[in-house]
């Protein structure tokens, strides 16, 4: 019996002493996943940023923007001077500059969104038709690259689609009135 006590105190004493030693290696685990886990958030961080970095000024403003609409405006342009609309074609063109100047940062086509105002001003549409072709291929630039950013950071795709849909409304039932259940009584 003398044996026994003995052998069961030397199992209870190795059992308090193994404890302090388990609790820190379980608190290195967590705190092994809270700096991997820092560390994963810092690196996709660093990736948007660089991201950011890498993508052009023209990118990064107009990431902010309905490219479709701008491109859908800049194609409506075109038709109305290639018609000989110049008037027309100049408000189009003004509404697309007070788009563009409200971005920031500014995209680089942003004076040459004015040249193509002062070649319609002065009669030169073939000017102003080249001058716009060029914004446009230079909003296709930014829209490739920033589809490409899109691809290599499905993140970055996210936040952008998040944006809002664009829409305008306020999300109302559409029925004009201020809610109620419809059955014209009170009901307060």
């Amino acid at each position: 019996m003398k044996y026994q006590n003995i052998f069961v105190y030397a199992i209870i004493a190795i059992g308090l002493l193994a404890i302090p030693a388990l609790l820190e290696s379980g608190s290195a685990q967590t705190n092994s996943t809270n700096q991997t886990s820092t560390q994963n958030k810092t690196m996709s961080n660093d990736t948007q940023t660089s991201q950011n970095k890498t993508m052009s000024n023209d990118t990064q403003g107009l990431m902010s923007m309905d490219l479709p609409g701008l491109k859908d405006n800049l194609e409506n342009a075109k038709q109305s001077l290639a018609n000989g609309d110049t008037e027309e074609a100049l408000t189009q063109i003004t509404d697309i500059e007070n788009q563009v100047l409200l971005l920031k940062p500014q995209p680089s086509f942003t004076s040459d969104i004015q040249k193509i105002k002062d070649s319609v001003s002065k009669k030169d549409l073939n000017k102003a038709l080249d001058d716009l072709t060029k914004v446009q291929t230079d909003v296709l630039k930014a829209d490739t690259e920033m589809l490409k950013a899109q691809i290599a950071n499905p993140k970055l795709a996210q936040q952008n689609q998040d944006g809002g849909d664009g829409d305008g409304e306020d999300g109302g039932d559409g029925d004009g009135e201020d809610g109620g259940d419809g059955d014209g009584e009170d009901n307060t």
